[in-house]
């Protein structure tokens, strides 16, 4: 195997592996959102009365149901690079042949040695690549497959952070509403 073929894989498994860690976190995230915001919803509706319900069913709507897209958004971005896989690597290896420093600084950032990876994690490397979102608009128009998922990780941390603020809003007034209730 050649030195192309290589980095292609080890960069493809790299991808693979925090496209895999993300979907599973994202999916999981993504239900506990629903159960939180659907529940202080009906709580919401049951403890309130009068216009502030009105307001409620308005406001619990909108940012429940922002909640819930982001969740769903970032499961289907990165478990879109799952299924994609094929197609990414044939652009990984065309853009590698293609020897632009850019590129190659891209493609390098995902490729994790084996001593690197039992010391690092999915948030570092994500970390990592955050900044190449310039270079995405930049040089790789050629690599639809691998901008979308440099994208799809690189949006990744600000969508889950979307859902865990809105679902932990939602999870403070359901305390709000139970104690309305028992009064």
């Amino acid at each position: 195997m050649n030195d192309v073929e290589a980095l292609v894989e080890r960069t493809i498994a790299t991808i693979t592996m925090i496209a895999r860690k993300a979907a599973k976190f994202s999916g999981i995230v993504a239900a506990l959102a629903t159960i939180v915001c659907a529940g202080s919803f009906l709580l919401g509706i049951a403890a309130l009365s009068g216009g502030i319900e009105s307001v409620w069913i308005v406001l619990g709507i909108v940012f429940g149901a922002i909640a819930i897209a982001a969740g769903l958004t970032a499961c289907w971005r990165v478990g879109s690079i799952r299924r994609h896989v094929p197609e990414i690597a044939n652009e990984i290896k065309a853009l590698i042949s293609d020897g632009t420093s850019t590129t190659r600084d891209v493609i390098e950032t995902f490729d994790v040695n084996d001593d690197q990876s039992k010391a690092g994690s999915a948030i570092e490397l994500s970390r990592e690549v955050f900044h190449f979102r310039s270079v995405i608009g930049g040089g790789l128009e050629s690599s639809a497959r691998f901008t979308a998922a440099v994208t799809a990780l690189t949006s990744f941390p600000w969508l889950m952070l979307t859902v865990i603020a809105i679902s932990t809003v939602f999870g403070f007034l359901s305390l709000i509403f139970l104690l309305a209730l028992a009064l």
